[in-house]
Order: structure tokens, then sequence, then C-alpha cells
């Protein structure tokens, strides 16, 4: 189908979905510093709603485990198998060690395992000695050579560390710890039953930043706050955002029988230098997400790849269309914010004010959004190193921008139908609670790296002291559901990035992701895919209200 055939499918739709309720005029002037903006409305009508949790089960998921209290298992590292360049030393310069020796592993696929007898299935807490060169290093515990999940070494001297609550099968297996970010030195290794997970830490803030948020947007947040802890919603990042016709979600569909719930969809192609520089396609995006949200009962997340304002692209020899990069712009934000630069200034109020007229239009339709800008933010938090222009100037322009733009999209152009999503990256990035609903991370594991990368999820839970859903915004590898759930990594949703990550050849791909994993997923019973979501426009505002009258529907107790 053609890109035209498929632009006049979705407006039928659009004109069909929307033919039975009225259609309102409302007209709003908006004022702010950053000048007048002046808009008319079409608010299309809705019709009533009838509250339902569509049969949704919200019970509570506690591990389930029949392993014996008095299990342990406990072993000299120096005793395991070792692989690739991992090596035996006995040299005192991490301190005192037990045994004749201790581990070292290095090299990325460096690996000591050991054969354990499990005694049933369930979850362990793997407990090691070990010491790093420099804080920090992440590491993997493997079963039968799959990482399931990691842990972090922060100290140049042994002490213990401990990656808990992972999940192992019955009977003889080899758990193993594996190097994947740096030097790591391993003493002595002990397995043990792990406690119950705190499922309170799932319990979240319910009230969205914005107390002006439309009643669609609070009835999914509620969603997702019903359902955060309990399962991960799958998404999905369309390829030029093509929807439901793209090549990805249509892959994941044909190979798993399942098509996900989120669709992602990006604003790059409506940054005002770009469109000035003649590229098309930014009006899929509204089409897109209209016929997802309104049609197919689906969830829409929208990022924006900002390409810099005209006047500050085709620097170091950089095309105009990367102007997104730090190294593709002479863009300063600082001197933009401070008034160094009033007509950067202006140029980023033009750019919100562009992206705000695709985002009220999807209000007018009632359209909620898990809105996710000025994403990466921070780069890597370890190294420092922020890609993108909005964060290259650092956390404070990075921070004031968000605060600008979240007033600017809020405050002047009274868009109510956003569900902030930050994922600045790096924790000093971080804009503060009253302007963040979710936290996110954009993770791409090595190949084949399915665990539940429980370190980075740890972290971004330690962001803030206040309670809010944590999501993997972006990854390019699939995770392990069972294992995630069991050690408590538990992300609100993930969302593959389109492309490589997902197709080769027009089909979906095992070179990031097995094909056994991605079955897997999709068919987990923990991953809540397109069919599984409940009736989201008529979703309760209030569960808990919604429950007490009607008890028949009320999940059972852990």
């Amino acid at each position: 189908m053609n890109d035209m055939r498929r632009v006049i499918s979705l407006a039928t739709a659009l004109a069909i979905c929307s033919a039975t309720v009225g259609c309102g005029k409302k007209e709003e002037k908006n004022n702010s510093s950053g000048g007048a903006a002046t808009t008319t409305r079409q608010v299309i009508e809705t019709q009533p709603v009838t509250e339902t949790l569509s049969g949704l089960d919200l019970s509570p998921v506690q591990n389930k485990s029949d392993v014996p209290a008095d299990f342990s298992f406990e072993t000299e590292a120096e005793e395991g198998e070792l692989s690739g360049s991992a090596a035996v030393l006995d040299q005192a310069f991490l301190g005192d060690f037990s045994g004749t020796g201790f581990v070292s592993i290095s090299s990325s696929g460096d690996l000591v395992e050991f054969e354990v007898d499990i005694p049933a299935e369930g979850s362990y807490d793997v407990k090691m000695i070990c010491a790093a060169d420099s804080a920090g290093v992440s590491n993997q515990i493997t079963v039968d050579g799959s990482g399931l999940t990691s842990f972090i070494t922060n100290s140049d001297s042994f002490e213990e560390v401990t990656a808990a609550n992972v999940l192992v099968p019955e009977g003889k297996h080899k758990i193993g710890i594996k190097a994947a970010d740096g030097q790591c030195y391993v003493d002595k290794l002990t397995i043990s039953p792990a406690p119950l997970i705190d499922l309170t830490q799932y319990d979240v803030k319910r009230e969205l930043c914005n107390p002006n948020a439309s009643e669609e947007t609070k009835r999914l947040y509620n969603f997702l706050c019903d359902v955060y802890g309990k399962y991960t919603i799958s998404g999905q990042y369309s390829g030029n955002n093509r929807g439901s016709e793209s090549r990805e979600v249509k892959s994941i569909q044909e190979t798993t029988g399942k098509l996900p719930a989120i669709l992602g969809l990006d604003l790059i192609e409506s940054s005002p230098s770009r469109v000035a520089n003649g590229s098309t396609g930014g009006e899929e995006v509204p089409l897109q997400a209209k016929d997802w949200w309104l049609n197919q009962n689906g969830i829409v997340t929208l990022l924006w790849h900002w390409n810099a304002p005209e006047p500050y692209l085709g620097v170091n020899g950089k095309n105009w269309w990367e102007g997104f990069y730090s190294e593709a712009t002479n863009f300063n934000l600082a001197a933009a914010l401070n008034g160094e630069d009033p007509e950067g200034y202006d140029l980023l109020i033009s750019d919100i004010d562009a992206i705000a007229k695709i985002l009220m239009d999807l209000d007018d339709y009632h359209v909620p959004v898990l809105w996710r800008p000025l994403h990466e933010g921070g780069g890597d938090p370890k190294w420092k190193n922020p890609w993108f222009w909005w964060g290259s100037a650092g956390p404070d322009a990075y921070i004031k921008l968000w605060q600008l733009m979240y007033d600017r999209l809020t405050n002047v152009h009274h868009i109510n139908n956003l569900i902030w999503v930050w994922n600045g990256q790096d924790p000093t990035y971080y804009p503060g609670d009253e302007y963040v609903d979710i936290i996110g991370y954009d993770i791409y594991a090595e190949k084949g790296d399915v665990s539940s990368q429980k370190e980075i999820y740890d972290m971004m839970k330690s962001v803030t002291s206040e309670k809010k859903i944590i999501a993997l915004t972006e990854n390019g590898v699939l995770f392990d559901p069972d294992a995630a759930f069991s050690d408590g990594t538990r992300w609100a949703w993930f969302s593959t990035w389109n492309g490589e990550f997902t197709i080769k050849d027009m089909v979906l791909s095992d070179e990031y992701t097995p094909f056994d994993v991605w079955d897997k997923v999709y068919n987990s019973e923990r991953v809540l895919t397109l069919d599984e979501l409940p009736d989201l426009k008529n979703y309760p505002l209030d569960t808990e209200k919604y429950l007490e009258e009607h008890p028949d529907e009320k999940p059972a107790a852990e």
C-alpha cells in the first residue's frame, strides 16, 4: 500500500470513528513571555463512559518458590570452570582473600561457572565476595550460559555484593559470573533462598503532574499505575512512522501471533528546520496516533528527535538532517536560555509551538500520549557524554529547557493529554517531581543479552524519593520476563527500537533478540499485548472505588 493510499485509508477510518460524536469549537488566546499564541481548537465530543476493567486480573504477583529454607551452596571462585581470558590470581592487592586465590574476569564474555544442584525452582540470592578496579562496574549472573540479571561492584577491595532474586529452575545447572562492563575480581560465592519481593515498591503516586490532565489521560495513567508490578506492557517503534503498517509491527505479529500494545512514533520530521529543508512525512504521526488509540485501543508514545533551529545547522561537515546531534549544530542552549542569544530563545519557542499544534490536535481528539521529549539528554551517566544538543550544555540548561517546554505546552497551549515521561539517562538531569510523571531509561544491551538490566532499573528508582513508574523507554534487546519479574525488575513497559533491532530483510530478526525470546515475551502471561488491553477509554478513574462498587471483580489476595 503506497503512502497516499495509507493517508486516505487512515483519514477515512478516523472519519468513521468520529462520525458518531459531535464536534465543538473552542477558541483560546494564550500569552507567555515567549510571545502570544492564539489557537482555535476543534474539540471532538466523546461518548458517555461506562467504566469497566474488561476482566483484567489485577491480582498481586509475588514470587512463587518451593525452595527449602535451609538450602545453601558455597564455593571458592577458583574452584569454578573458567572461560575466555578469566584467570586465577593469588596476589593480595585487593586485601585478604579466602581459599587459594580469586578469579579475575575482564573482557566481555569472560566467565566463571559452578555446577549447582538446585532443589526446587525459585528465586535465589547469589552473594559474592568481589572487587573491581573502579566504581560502578556492572557484570552478569548467568544460568546455563544465559544472562538473567546483573550486579554492580563499587569497591576496589573485597566486599560482599548480592545479585538478588535470581530465577533458577530445579535440577543441576551451571551458575556463572560473566564479565560485561569491566574488570571484576571474585573471591567467593554463596547461593541461598531469596526473600519475597517487597510489592509496596510498585505502589506509586497516582496524581499526574498536570492537575488539568484530561479525563482519558487520567484513565490511561490509572491503568498504568494499576498494572505496574503486575505486568509489563509490550511496545514497538515503527519504522518511518508507518504505525500498524510498518514491517516491525507486521513481523512481530507474523512470528508471535501478537501485536505490541504501545506504538512508538517520532516527531522528528515535524522539526521546523527539517521542514524548511524539504522533509516530509511529519503528517503521518497524528494520523497513526489517532488510528492506534481510537480504532485499535492501543497506547501511543511520542518522542521528538528535535533538529536544532535552521541558522545553527551545517557545522563540522555534518548534514542538516543530523541536526539533533551535538556535533552537527553550534546551537548553545545555555546561551539561548540565559539571554545571550535572544534569537536562539525565540527559535526554541517557535519550535515548541510548532510541535504544540500536533499535540493539541491529538488532545482535541482525546488521544492521550506517553510524551517523551528531550530523551537521552545526559548521554551515558557513567561517561558523561551527551550526544544530543539539548543535553550537551549540561544538566542546568537541560532542566531549564524541560521546565520551559512543560510550561509552554501545559500552561500556555493548555495541552492536557500528556503523560510526561523523562529519560534523561543521567540522574543529575532530572527536572523535578512536579514536571515528571514516569521515569524511563533507554538500554541497548549487547546482542543476545536478555538479562533484566536490574542495576539500571534500581538506579532509576533512586532518582527521586517519590515512588514513580519506571519504564524501559527504548530497547535494542528484549529481556526475559520471568527473570525480570523474579528479581523485581518489573519494567512498566518496553519499546523496542525499529530497523535492525527488530527486522532484517523485511522479516523479524534474531540478530539482537533470539526468536525463542521474541515468542516468550509476546506470549508471556506477564506481558500485555494489544489484544489483552482492557477498554482504555472506559477504564476506571478510581479503581479502588470501582471495585467497592463491583466486589465480584476484586482481585485475589496474594
